[in-house]
């Protein structure tokens, strides 16, 4: 019995589909054996809204997902490992860390996140790790105005800053994930990628690709040098000709230095790099971000550590961070933060 010419034509078209998957199947499988690439993304049931005041926050009491990871958090939305923190029972002082998706520790196991080397290394205090992916320097205000007048037992704050921490583009994928809308204000002129981030259809799959397939991250990687590009995204919102996200950033941060002073106790604020600067330190243009940042806080009196030069120079800057990731440390470059943090607070509480 022979086939119709058009039922030959749909088995050679299936047939060629289902050999498409198997091949997309086995890169899939390849990637994930031999790439270092995590899935991103986050579970909606990790974020709240409004935790803050304005500030949406991590749910308390939780397991969720992130980055591929399950992580959990105690009463206040603060990743801690699992099963809690009962050790923590009856310590008198605390230190609040406050931060964004670096501080928060994505794809990394808690204990190995440096606010879990943090609290191995000052095993008398607990540590509040406050910080939530999304977050910007005006959040870190939001959560010194709001949780230090209830805790007095937090005797000192450290605060590591992103470079993106001047924008807001990462909270706005939470909002997404919370059903919630920014009131509207005034919006500096989109580039190229934040104008296709904002098409709903495109960022939806992007989000369910990037949750799902590494075979998916690894071909943007690839294809789009994630890390350059962002790298170069990173450096427009810096520009002199568009000065008010960072103005206002510095002047957040000293809203913070300026309620610690208040209350007598240390601040740290780290200014945390990115993959980029570490492959090219001597670069001029590695520089800007920093120095741009820098003299702001240094007009608002706000002390600061560039953690640059706790990187070692003979280490490949990838090996500090995330594969493919231009910001979010891996377990040794939350060590070198880590080790570098505890020095410091050591110099302030002493000094």
């Amino acid at each position: 019995m022979r086939l119709r010419r058009g039922g030959a034509e749909w088995l050679l078209v299936l047939g060629s589909l289902l050999f498409l998957i198997a091949i997309g199947a086995l890169a899939e499988l390849a990637v994930r054996g031999f790439s270092d690439i995590d899935l991103l993304g986050n579970s909606r049931n990790l974020f709240v809204a409004n935790a803050y005041g304005t500030s949406n926050g991590n749910a308390p009491n939780a397991e969720a997902s992130s980055f591929g990871k399950v992580i959990y958090t105690d009463e206040h939305g603060f990743r801690v490992p699992k099963g809690g923190l009962p050790e923590d029972v009856g310590k008198r002082e605390a230190i609040l860390i406050l931060g964004d998706s670096v501080g928060f520790g994505p794809a990394v196991d808690e204990e190995d996140t440096f606010a879990g080397l943090l609290r191995k290394r000052f095993a008398d205090r607990r540590i509040y790790n406050s910080s939530v992916i999304g977050y910007t320097a005006s959040d870190y205000r939001n959560v010194v105005e709001t949780f230090l007048p209830l805790h007095d037992e937090v005797k000192a704050i450290v605060l590591v800053y992103c470079l993106n921490d001047v924008v807001a583009a990462t909270s706005e994928n939470i909002d997404r994930h919370l059903d919630a809308q920014e009131p509207a204000q005034e919006a500096p002129k989109k580039n190229l990628t934040e104008t296709l981030r904002s098409f709903r259809l495109l960022s939806d799959v992007n989000d369910y690709l990037r949750t799902r397939s590494k075979l998916y991250l690894f071909l943007r990687h690839r294809l789009l040098r994630t890390q350059l590009r962002d790298w170069k995204l990173l450096l427009e919102y810096y520009d002199p000709g568009r000065p008010t996200d960072v103005e206002r950033s510095a002047r957040d941060v000293a809203a913070v230095a300026a309620a610690a002073k208040a209350r007598g106790i240390p601040l740290v604020v780290v200014l945390a790099p990115w993959e980029y600067q570490l492959r090219k330190p001597d670069d001029s243009e590695s520089q800007i971000p920093q120095r741009r940042l820098g003299d702001l806080l240094s007009k608002e009196g706000v002390m600061f550590i560039d953690a640059r030069p706790w990187f070692d120079a003979g280490v490949p800057s990838t090996d500090y961070f995330l594969g493919y990731d231009p910001m979010h440390f891996s377990a040794l470059g939350h060590r070198v933060i880590a080790e570098g943090i505890a020095a410091a607070l050591a110099h302030r509480e002493t000094g």
